[in-house]
């Protein structure tokens, strides 16, 4: 069972807490976490699935329901086509980044990207779409801003969700190079 909002807050006051939400949280949640171990990074997380709490620098959230989102206190936002139906919710939250915070949304999702554009005194907002990519003999392989080609077991399917952990993986250090090699490891 996940800790409660509250209780992951407390656990994590010195890190900075990263909330996945939306349809694809789960899948972008796993992919990061493969992304950040790895490049070897630090990291604490909490899923409905996993909760791991350390030192690390970062806290992952994926929360199991939405009743106290706000407790999370988060710095980033990552938005995957939220639903219609909790627009106002996720526009709250949205309202509570604090400064010097971002909000990474899905471009593609009109209700994430009304939400994420709305001007807020010095909270970055930045758009994902699927990465560029091909593909050569029925295997996806993506294409870096330099050309470079690296295979990926990931599919189609994965292309937006990958464009969100690419944005947050830039957001706490990790290099388009890393990223990309790590991506090409997927299993």
């Amino acid at each position: 069972m996940q800790t409660s909002s509250l209780g992951i807050y407390q656990q994590s006051l010195d890190q900075q807490r990263i909330l996945v939400l939306g349809k694809n949280r789960t899948r972008i949640l796993q992919i990061i976490l493969f992304v950040l171990k790895y490049n070897n990074r630090k990291y604490s997380v909490s899923s409905p699935a996993a909760e791991r709490f350390d030192d690390s620098p970062i806290m992952i959230i994926e929360p199991g329901d939405t009743n106290a989102l706000s407790a999370y206190q988060h710095h980033i936002l990552i938005f995957s086509e939220l639903p219609l139906a909790d627009k106002l919710l996720y526009s709250t939250l949205a309202d509570e980044t604090p400064k010097s915070g971002s909000i990474i949304f899905d471009e593609t999702d009109p209700v994430s990207s009304e939400i994420a554009k709305k001007q807020r005194p010095d909270v970055a907002a930045s758009g994902y779409t699927a990465l560029k990519s091909e593909l050569q003999q029925s295997k996806v392989v993506l294409i870096s801003s330099t050309n470079e080609k690296y295979t990926t077991r990931l599919g189609i399917e994965d292309l937006k969700n990958l464009g969100a952990v690419k944005d947050i993986a830039k957001k706490i250090g990790i290099s388009s190079g890393q990223f990309y090699r790590a991506i090409a490891a997927f299993q």
